[in-house]
């Protein structure tokens, strides 16, 4: 595919509606200067200079398409705390709409905190409750749900296994979006992949691939034959493995497609994997087939990995990346 019919292909993926259900959080970054080390300890002592708030996880794949240009619902749970109430300022700072999150009591909003000393990741503190969400709160969710389906053109389901998405609640929507031909994208996580079944595509980087298989390929030949076996298994119409340095590996129509890496420089790869999502649903709800959608999220993903701290790539980004061939 030439980088001009890609970017062509860009330019169509405008005016969707896409849905995001999942496990969203607030990520808190605290940019740091390191002067000493602490008389109490051997560590340094980080002054904060200034914090930054954004939406991760979920959130951050939502934030990834409102960049892009689509119209998005983002759909999950947060705590009727400070850090929700941050997280919806967050949110709504960048356009993306809140109308659509269920506010719990029994839950803290999940928080990632990170020291960032001179552009060096320090440490992460998180502040989370994995256990899986009760039946009466995924009921909520699936109401909230219920009127969103005649006008979504693609459903993204982001799993960081922090309890949003229970097997019945992720079979349910899948379900439901095949009954309205909507495709299902789906970030998986864990190492048993049957809740994501008749997905339309799952995009896991090699280490959840290995974890989900239950071995490690010897060679190319076998992650085709394993990655198959996975896709054929879940019946799902595609998978799209992200390998770090090696790119991406897609397969599809009984065939695989390797993908090398665009990325000229790595500089943070945190939320690469939901620019990617983000990217691929964009591309697959205005009817880009699987290569070329999983070609521009590749293009996507080397932009983002140079950026410090969760962020978010732009169709203009993408084209100049893509032009520059």
């Amino acid at each position: 595919m030439t980088a001009g019919t890609l970017i062509a292909q860009l330019n169509q993926c405008q005016n969707r509606t896409i849905v995001v259900v999942g496990d969203v959080m607030l990520d808190e970054y605290h940019w740091c200067k390191v002067t000493r080390l602490s008389p109490e300890a051997p560590v340094p002592i980080c002054s904060v200079e200034s914090t930054t708030l954004v939406p991760g996880g979920a959130a951050n794949v939502a934030n990834n398409l409102i960049h892009l240009g689509a119209t998005v619902m983002l759909v999950g749970v947060i705590g009727e705390d400070s850090s929700g109430d941050k997280l919806i300022h967050a949110l709504s700072d960048n356009g993306i709409t809140t109308t659509h999150m269920v506010r719990v009591k029994s839950r803290p909003t999940i928080l990632k905190s990170r020291i960032i000393a001179h552009h060096q990741h320090v440490v992460r503190v998180d502040r989370e409750d994995i256990s899986p969400i009760s039946i009466k709160i995924q009921n909520k969710l699936m109401a909230t749900l219920d009127p969103l389906w005649q006008s979504m053109h693609a459903l993204v389901i982001s799993d960081y296994l922090k309890g949003t998405l229970p097997d019945r609640f992720v079979q349910w929507m899948i379900t439901r979006a095949r009954s309205y031909q909507i495709p299902v994208i789906i970030d998986p996580k864990g190492t048993s992949y049957k809740k994501y079944k008749h997905a339309s595509i799952l995009t896991p980087n090699y280490s959840e691939f290995i974890a989900a298989i239950g071995k490690t390929p010897e060679n190319e030949s076998e992650i085709f034959k394993e990655g198959k076996k996975l896709k054929d298994r879940l019946k799902l119409d595609a998978l799209l493995i992200t390998r770090s340095e090696k790119g991406m590996t897609l397969i599809y129509n009984n065939g695989k497609l390797d993908i090398p890496t665009r990325a000229k420089e790595v500089f943070d790869i945190t939320g690469a994997g939901d620019t990617v999502i983000a990217t691929l649903s964009l591309a697959t709800a205005s009817a880009v087939d699987w290569s070329s959608s999983a070609q521009l999220a590749n293009v996507a993903a080397g932009i983002v990995v140079g950026k410090m701290g969760t962020s978010t790539v732009t169709t203009h980004e993408i084209s100049v990346a893509m032009s520059s061939d």
